[in-house]
């Protein structure tokens, strides 16, 4: 009877821990950046490869920013090693992510996702740039899901399925935008990055 009771305590005290770090989303990969900025980079922001770890402000806690430090250029955050390689299980899932942008004038859109693999570029264009709070985003990794191919012989035409599994055969570069503002020195911030929900 003492070893039921313990087990029962011991049961309940890992249920109220495991409540309180907020829900798990089964995902291949994700970044909710708690505690440093899990090896995310940043391409296209003149010398600047390493966003800004912030513990607090976040959609829950930590988060990443960075500021744009090349206002002619249109900066990415970059994904690290995890996300990459070959990754046909999510075929069909989705990539989720929350952004948020400091300022609200002269809003550029366009390549605002950008996988890369096989020899193909794959790229969404959102349709709502993010706002001064937190927007979430959400995009479905196939072929009904409004991706564009971008290589050497197609521009913009929508990729079928066989070309998003070929991205996934071989994904070597997931690139988030992280500049949505022209001729500024806006900063953006990214959390809750999900890769492979369902």
């Amino acid at each position: 009877m003492r070893r039921c009771v313990r087990s029962f305590w011991l049961s309940l005290a890992l249920a109220v821990v495991t409540a309180g770090c907020g829900p798990s989303i089964p995902s291949r990969a994700s970044s909710l950046f708690e505690g440093d900025d899990e090896a995310w980079v940043i391409a296209g922001n003149g010398d600047s490869t390493r966003p800004q770890f912030k513990a607090t402000g976040g959609n829950q806690n930590g988060n990443l920013c960075a500021t744009d430090l090349a206002p002619g250029d249109v900066f990415y955050f970059v994904a690290p090693a995890k996300y990459l390689g070959t990754v046909t299980d999510v075929f069909g899932k989705r990539l989720t992510f929350d952004l948020k942008t400091s300022s609200q004038f002269n809003l550029l859109k366009g390549r605002d996702v950008v996988l890369n693999g096989g020899g193909l570029g794959l790229v969404q264009n959102i349709k709502a740039v993010p706002g001064q709070d937190w927007t979430p985003y959400a995009f479905r990794l196939d072929e009904a899901s409004g991706w564009l191919v971008e290589d050497s012989n197609s521009r913009g035409e929508p990729a079928s399925a066989e070309q998003v599994k070929t991205v996934l055969t071989n994904l070597t570069a997931i690139r988030i935008r992280g500049d949505y503002v022209d001729g500024q020195s806006d900063e953006t911030c990214i959390d809750n990055v999900y890769f492979g929900t369902p």
